[in-house]
């Protein structure tokens, strides 16, 4: 089904080409066609980039209540903090996040050497990822 609705729509680049053969032929083909032509290709092309998430979990299930979470996106001037007093994480659980597209790069060891009162803090640590393609500002 999805190849189907793919299939029926036209990508902007084809459909920049159908116009400008009519222009071409009627005269009216000029540069501004062309620059939007370039700027039709540099939206269509972007960079595959990895979005990180720390999400920390009562327990080491990925279906423990978060109790704290981190996005760092794959942009110069993003700045994330772990905060656990956070009023809300974009995620109930681990779980959630998986099933949201997110993939699990890291699981918490059980068997860590931290102190009970440090867990209760920060909890156990998954990290997970998400690829994405991201677009550099024309």
């Amino acid at each position: 089904m999805v190849e189907s609705i793919a299939g029926a729509i036209q990508d902007p680049v084809t459909k920049w080409i159908a116009e400008a053969h009519v222009k071409l032929t009627d005269g009216l083909f000029s540069a501004a066609d062309l620059d939007r032509l370039l700027i039709l290709h540099r939206q269509s092309t972007g960079q595959l980039r990895q979005r990180i998430l720390y999400l920390h979990a009562g327990t080491p299930s990925i279906y423990s209540k978060v109790i704290s979470a981190a996005e760092h996106s794959p942009v110069s001037d993003s700045i994330a903090e772990i905060d656990p007093l956070a009023p809300q994480s974009p995620f109930s659980s681990v779980h959630d996040a998986i099933v949201a597209g997110w993939r699990v790069i890291h699981f918490p060891q059980q068997l860590a050497p931290f102190e009970d009162r440090e867990i209760d803090i920060m909890g156990y640590e998954f990290i997970l990822e998400k690829l994405e393609i991201y677009h550099d500002s024309i």
